[in-house]
């Protein structure tokens, strides 16, 4: 009984043992969580292969090759932040790896120094423009990659997928790399990419077929997925849009604002087709499952929702599932906050009222409003015919309109000339070409000599009829701008002070398309 005893009491003292290691391991463990010691330790290896690297670097190539060793540097150091976030260095919560990041970074810029300064004789001013991205200072690179590094690489919990291979870690890599290098890789790729292009910080295209035209923007922190996207000139993708489906195409002068969400369920169907001067306003979401077809000219308002497929609920069962394309003709109007359900033709230019839900086809130039949407008017209905003294009135006020407005901006404007078959005000901006001459804004209501002969050398000419092409020329080659209200068109070399003009325009909803 006794001996019974003894190994009874040595197996509770053995659970007791193991029980105290294992609460001496999970306090252990639970104190490196919360020091993140060995994720801070892991900076070690970024000067030691910084040294090795620039130290044969510097015996094979001198200090020859800038972008090339900056770049295979900057890549050899993501490399060795993710071996070491995949191999020794434990996990943590992604939040916490952002303060180890700023310490990687300040001792980063200590080693730094010290290594120009005394092993490199090279002075703090140089290396201060060798860490400006903005000028072309490609050190930079490694001070993003030091400090967002361990933010993306580590591991937060078990199952994790591996960021270094997700559009997320390629935003890390790739979508560090200053504008036009990053034009240089994805054209290596066999990207179509015109001229004037610009894809900001953070921004990633992951397609296998790009087709951008010139001076298309693509901002900050924005994703495209596709296998097919398309970007014509001129247009422009706000920050932290995100593009998720299988093709896409995007027409000339077209506004993407920030926050835009299209993507979804992805089928062989999934197309998204946005036409010339369309614009899509901020925190939209489209999901195009099927296809989406928006025309030129079309306006979708903030908060938008455009669905081409509705199902949650087992079909089987009896529940309605459904999916199918949506199309919207050129034209259209879609204030904030307009639901737009599968199966769904909107008509040339039909105006839907604000928080409306729209289930079924809408005729073209009417006016549809509620929930669910229904026809309230039809074309004559609301849409008036102006006579030509009422344009010219009209016109007439917009100018007046836009001189008040160019005041508070400190342009010097003259006040209006109103006259009978013209409007004009002489003008100069605060900076610029323009603020060093007189500048006339005219508008012609009538194709006389009498009316041209009112126009200056440096005008912005816009008219109440149809512009002749020759006549469009003769502006442009004396360095003037026109502007053609009936064909919607304009031309002139591309300027801040054009686009104002453009701008204030479109603010009455003429789009103008650029011809020049």
């Amino acid at each position: 009984m006794q001996g019974n005893g003894n190994i009874g009491k040595r197996e509770v003292d053995f659970q007791l043992t193991s029980i105290s290691q294992e609460e001496e391991e999970l306090n252990l463990e639970e104190f490196i969580k919360n020091s993140r010691s060995y994720a801070i330790a892991a900076w070690i290896l970024i000067p030691v292969v910084t040294l090795v690297f620039e130290y044969f670097w510097t015996m094979l190539f001198g200090l020859s090759l800038y972008v090339l060793r900056n770049l295979i540097l900057f890549i050899m150091v993501l490399v060795v932040i993710n071996l070491s976030f995949k191999t020794f260095v434990p996990r943590y919560k992604r939040g916490r790896m952002l303060s180890v990041g700023l310490v990687w970074l300040i001792l980063f810029i200590v080693f730094d120094v010290l290594y120009h300064t005394y092993l490199l004789s090279i002075g703090i001013d140089a290396l201060l423009i060798d860490y400006n991205l903005f000028i072309g200072g490609l050190r930079g690179l490694i001070l993003l990659a030091v400090f967002l590094g361990p933010f993306f690489m580590v591991r937060s919990r078990i199952g994790d997928p591996d960021l270094f291979g997700m559009p997320i870690g390629k935003m890390a890599t790739i979508g560090l790399l200053p504008s036009s290098l990053k034009i240089a890789y994805y054209r290596r790729k066999g990207a179509e990419i015109g001229e004037g292009v610009s894809i900001g910080p953070l921004a990633i295209l992951d397609c296998k077929k790009i087709v951008i035209g010139d001076h298309a923007q693509i901002g900050m922190a924005c994703m495209i997925r596709a296998n097919e996207f398309t970007m014509g000139r001129y247009s422009t993708l706000g920050m932290l849009v995100i593009i998720d489906t299988h093709k896409v195409v995007i027409g000339e002068e077209v506004t993407i604002q920030e926050q835009v969400y299209i993507g979804g369920l992805k089928t062989d169907k999934s197309e998204i087709e946005i036409g010339d001067l369309s614009m899509i306003f901020a925190q939209s979401v489209i999901n195009p499952t099927h296809p989406i077809k928006i025309g030129k000219r079309v306006g979708i308002g903030g908060s938008n929702f455009l669905f081409t497929h509705g199902t949650w609920q087992p079909i089987l069962e009896g529940f309605p599932v459904a999916f199918g394309p949506i199309t919207i003709e050129d034209g259209v109007w879609f204030p904030w906050r307009v639901f737009v359900l599968p199966n769904v033709h909107i008509g040339k230019e039909a105006t839907i009222g604000a928080g409306s839900v729209i289930n079924r086809d809408v005729p073209a130039r009417s006016l549809a409003v509620g929930i669910p949407a229904k026809v309230v008017r039809k074309d004559k209905e609301y849409i008036k015919r102006y006579s030509d003294t009422e344009k010219r009135d009209i016109l007439r006020n917009m100018l007046t309109e836009f001189i008040a407005y160019l005041r508070i901006e400190d342009w010097k404007i003259d006040d209006p000339d109103l006259l009978e078959d013209s409007a004009s005000a002489t003008f100069r901006t605060p900076r610029g070409p323009s603020s060093k001459e007189d500048n006339q804004l005219i508008f012609l209501f009538e194709n006389t000599t009498s009316a041209w002969e009112k126009v200056n050398q440096r005008a912005f000419v816009i008219t109440l009829f149809a512009l002749e092409e020759q006549k469009a020329t003769e502006l442009e080659q004396v360095g003037s701008w026109w502007f053609d209200l009936v064909n919607s068109t304009w031309g002139g070399k591309r300027t801040k002070v054009s686009l104002v003009v453009n701008g204030w325009l479109s603010r009455y909803g003429h789009w103008m398309k650029y011809t020049s």
